[in-house]
């Protein structure tokens, strides 16, 4: 069968869904990715047949615009910035999606691309399933991501009031590119929210992280969300994208000198003064009499370039398999796939987050005694040792070790997914 899985947004946003289409390529099915014009390349080059779908998400984060807004550390103001982007690209990726979409059997979506592909299925009578990174729907154990401080532990009222107001903000920016879409499409105008088309449909919403990262809601979704685990890129993809090709000896050697370091990284999302942040870590690493280990990432901060003391060194990416191992905690911004490592990892992890989804994983990872959480926003040098000591605690130490057992335990989580979407594209047939 052919499978359409159109995407946008970060590579954080994208990988999973690769992951998932490398699974189905291998059970002999036909799959087709449309991705951001910065990931085609990403894509394809793990094998699976790609072309353009949205826009540069990460173009936008870097602009002066999306770094005021990551600063902030609001997600509705994010909201209202992608959503600016998505009504600028709205015509054209409308057009992109449904040539994705074009002749599949089923079409497979991610949060951020549902609402199209909705339509798209409904006007070509396909099956749909799709991909949530993170808890998107209205329940009553967790509020929407960002909407209140990640420490407040709200009634369920007031948390499905959170999701009201967010379904419905999203509702209203997004409604006038998605009527466009089914005009083109020869469907209805509709006023409904993604969440509710969905609903009523029936189609399948599978989790794609860890239910002991959000205890108590499975009991409330059941089983048309399944909460299956992180989709991981399988070692043969990474190998063939190059990312295990780059020499880890020298950082590997460098580990071996002394105490285990603390690795420090802040994936995709941009930052404004990555020096101060770098003299910040050095400050705190004196301070504790630590060692840390500084992934670059895609910050302006040039691993050659930096100038760091004994205790410190500043590296680029790194394959995290590889290295967390071998370290003794983790600080990052909280993205789920970063947070699934270093857990699983078993390393204690400081989230400083920037927004969307991270400051959820950030208050998950305190409330579950395996870590610390403060808003990327607010860190200082004190923030940042009171933080990482948390981390260096026996107690913690303890709890994160249990809970990587339990992470280590779903490793079909993209097999489970697999099966999820021929069971839907068979349902149909």
């Amino acid at each position: 069968m052919k499978v359409a899985i159109p995407l946008t947004g970060t590579r954080g946003d994208v990988q999973p869904a690769v992951a998932l289409g490398l699974e189905l390529r291998r059970r002999g099915h036909d799959v087709f990715v449309g991705a951001p014009p910065n990931l085609v390349d990403f894509a394809t080059r793990t094998g699976l047949a790609a072309v353009r779908c949205g826009p540069d998400v990460q173009q936008l984060y870097s602009s002066d615009a999306g770094q005021r807004a990551l600063a902030a550390g609001s997600s509705f103001r994010l909201m209202q910035l992608v959503g600016k982007q998505m009504a600028d690209y709205a015509e054209q990726m409308n057009r992109e999606v449904i040539g994705v979409c074009e002749g599949a059997d089923v079409i497979v979506s991610t949060m951020l691309t549902e609402d199209r592909a909705a339509s798209v299925a409904e006007a070509m009578r396909v099956p749909m399933v799709t991909l949530h990174g993170f808890p998107c729907r209205q329940n009553s154990v967790y509020p929407f991501p960002g909407a209140l401080p990640s420490h407040w532990q709200p009634p369920g009222a007031v948390n499905k009031a959170t999701w009201l107001l967010a379904e419905n903000l999203r509702r209203v920016v997004f409604m006038r590119y998605l009527n466009q879409l089914r005009a083109e499409l020869g469907l209805p105008r509709s006023a409904a929210s993604p969440a509710a088309v969905l609903d009523r449909k029936g189609v399948p919403e599978v989790q794609i992280y860890d239910r002991a990262l959000v205890p108590g809601l499975a009991e409330e979704w059941g089983e048309r969300r399944p909460i299956v685990g992180f989709l991981p890129l399988e070692r043969t993809a990474r190998e063939a994208l190059g990312e295990l090709a780059a020499d880890h000896g020298e950082v590997i050697a460098w580990i071996s000198e002394g105490a285990p370091p603390v690795y420090f990284g802040f994936g995709s999302m941009p930052i404004r003064d990555t020096r101060s942040v770098l003299t910040m870590v050095e400050q705190v690493c004196q301070q504790l009499g630590i060692r840390g280990l500084v992934s670059a990432g895609w910050s302006d901060l040039a691993a050659a370039d930096a100038q760091t003391g004994p205790r410190v060194k500043v590296v680029g990416p790194l394959a995290h398999d590889i290295v967390f191992p071998v370290c003794v905690a983790a600080v990052h911004h909280g993205g789920i796939g970063t947070t699934f490592e270093s857990l699983r990892a078993g390393l204690p992890t400081m989230v400083c987050s920037v927004s969307f989804d991270q400051p959820m994983w950030g208050g998950q990872v305190e409330r579950l005694g395996v870590g610390s959480h403060v808003s990327f926003q607010k860190l200082d040098r004190d923030k940042l040792a009171a933080g990482i000591g948390t981390l260096l605690t026996d107690g913690t130490a303890q709890r994160v070790k249990a809970l990587a057992a339990e992470l280590q335990s779903n490793a079909n989580a993209t097999s489970r997914t697999a099966d999820i979407i021929e069971d839907a594209a068979n349902a149909k047939a």
